[in-house]
């Protein structure tokens, strides 16, 4: 059985444990993406209920669009999740993970967005 994955913000207010079947890594070149986190956003998805999340008082939410809230931590200002309103899942910023994972990029959402300063990462559509 794999190992559960660990996570947590610059500052370590916030940890979280997502399951080791979580989502793989998805990298999200929107608009949104760019501003906040000021190139793609990769992440790893998995239903809330499986995340176990230590420092939950931390995290500062906000409403991002009409279908998702995303949250930093408080402290040192990390962007930590979006949440798919209603879903139930989580997409947790693949940055936060601690140590390796042995995973890659599996897709390449709104590429068509990308900015011409850098090119798709390799290996996923």
């Amino acid at each position: 059985m794999t190992a559960p994955i660990s996570a947590s913000c610059h500052c370590g207010a916030v940890r979280l444990t997502l399951p080791a079947d979580a989502a793989g890594v998805l990298a999200c070149h929107c608009g949104d993406c760019q501003k906040l986190h000021g190139n793609f956003n990769a992440f790893l998805a998995a239903p809330r209920a499986a995340i176990t999340v230590e420092g939950e008082e931390a995290l500062v939410w906000y409403q991002s669009s009409p279908d998702s809230r995303r949250a930093f931590c408080g402290t040192c200002g990390a962007r930590v999740v979006k949440e798919l309103t209603g879903a139930g899942r989580w997409l947790v910023s693949a940055g936060l993970i601690d140590g390796p994972t042995g995973r890659h990029i599996l897709k390449n959402l709104w590429a068509q967005s990308k900015p011409d300063w850098y090119a798709l990462p390799e290996g996923a559509p």
